[in-house]
């Protein structure tokens, strides 16, 4: 059972042991794979489940702006995300919502 399985969310963005998860629940849909696939985690599956890893070796500022992309996608995807709060930063709300605007992934209002 993945965390996400767990404590019934889509993904849960972590560290353990030095590595950063992204956990998504059994029988995650391929769009919110994907979602993480973009951010720049690296997909892996062993039987019933699929998780993602950041690559080793990164610098600690760039997991966190992979992390909060990755966070930012989902939710702009209506999924349910929890993320560790060292691996997030909200300073650069602006710059993912931006981001997301130039993707097509959030829409804006009409006036």
């Amino acid at each position: 059972m993945s965390l996400a399985d767990e404590y019934g969310t889509d993904v849960e963005i972590y560290r353990r042991g030095g590595e950063v998860y992204a956990d998504s629940r059994t029988g995650a849909p391929e769009p919110l794979l994907a979602l993480l696939d973009e951010a720049g985690f690296t997909r892996s599956t062993r039987a019933i489940y699929t998780w993602h890893e950041l690559p080793d070796g990164l610098p600690a500022v760039e997991e966190i702006r992979r992390c909060t992309l990755a966070a930012y996608l989902l939710l702009a995807a209506d999924y349910q995300v929890v993320i560790a709060p060292s691996l997030y930063d909200g300073s650069r709300a602006r710059v993912f919502v931006e981001e997301l605007r130039s993707r097509g992934k959030v829409q804006t209002e009409s006036t």
